[in-house]
């Protein structure tokens, strides 16, 4: 499988260079790497010039600085920069890929054996874990069995255009999978690949919980799941990040994009979300059911 990978990154200076030499160490390397530089004021770019010296596979890209960060959309918008990079590259599969990962050095020759093995694997990557702060112990960071993490995402080229390619908006890594699905292709993580996330969810200089919760707010509306639903996810995170504020920020996000009447996902795609989370629920009550039982034994 020929594997191209593009990495937007902004300001990563502290990350950077650990994702470069992860990758550079692979037993099987992509044919391309694009990692496009989006305006980084921190000296990002001097280490991406200097780790990717002597490896022809590595490309640089590097944008003017905007000024700002456009969280979720700055991404894509990076990433199609990247895309216009790989124009006449071959390649089979085609790889969102973050800035801030540490991950093995087989993790690319498992990628590629997955969609050998599997025809109708559409999208798939690692298994993610991250730490809550720098004293706490590693955690996998649970997902429904059919999502794959938007920190590192590997699509098939010919399900990449099934779905239209991403979304240039907050929820591009939820709404991918489901149409993924609807369209037929298979989506799931290797849980034999431990990507670990250096810098969680919320943590970017100029975002912090509140933004992210507004975020995840605006995003649940847009995708049109259940409600009640979404406030389960809002308590989790609440849990998992031990940030009460979280929940408020998220319902917040939420019911401004309601009074607004902001643009939602079609009645099929909210009616197939819908469906999934009942799926995931269920499985979750029945996992739950059999760990209690097995403890009680």
């Amino acid at each position: 499988m020929r594997i191209a990978i593009i990495t937007p990154v902004r300001n990563e200076k502290q990350h950077i260079g650990t994702t470069i030499r992860c990758m550079v160490r692979q037993t099987v390397r992509p044919v391309k790497w694009v990692i496009v530089n989006d305006g980084s004021t921190d000296g990002t770019g001097e280490i991406i010039e200097k780790e990717m010296a002597g490896h022809s596979f590595i490309e640089h890209v590097a944008v003017p600085d905007r000024g700002f960060r456009k969280p979720a959309q700055g991404v894509i918008e990076s990433f199609y920069k990247g895309m216009d990079a790989l124009e006449g590259v071959d390649f089979d599969v085609v790889s969102k890929f973050d800035g801030d990962l540490e991950f093995p050095e087989d993790m690319m020759e498992q990628i590629g054996r997955a969609f050998e093995d599997d025809p109708r694997l559409g999208i798939t990557g690692g298994t993610r874990y991250e730490q809550i702060n720098e004293s706490s112990p590693l955690k996998e960071l649970v997902v429904p069995d059919d999502y794959v993490c938007g920190i590192h995402k590997f699509y098939r080229r010919e399900c990449f255009g099934d779905i239209g390619g991403l979304i240039c908006r907050a929820g591009w890594d939820g709404v991918d999978n489901i149409k993924a699905n609807m369209h037929g292709w298979k989506t799931y993580q290797l849980r034999s690949i431990k990507v670990i996330h250096l810098k969680p969810t919320g943590t970017s200089k100029g975002e912090g919980l509140k933004r992210a919760g507004l975020k995840y707010g605006d995003t649940s509306y847009y995708m049109g799941g259940y409600f009640w639903h979404f406030l389960l996810h809002a308590a989790k995170l609440m849990i998992f990040n031990r940030k009460p504020t979280l929940g408020y920020y998220m319902l917040k996000g939420f019911f401004r994009a309601m009074v607004r009447g902001d643009e939602r996902e079609s009645a099929n795609f909210r009616k197939t979300l819908k469906r999934r989370q009942l799926r995931n629920v269920a499985r979750w009550m029945r996992l739950s059911s059999r760990k209690t039982s097995e403890q009680g034994a």
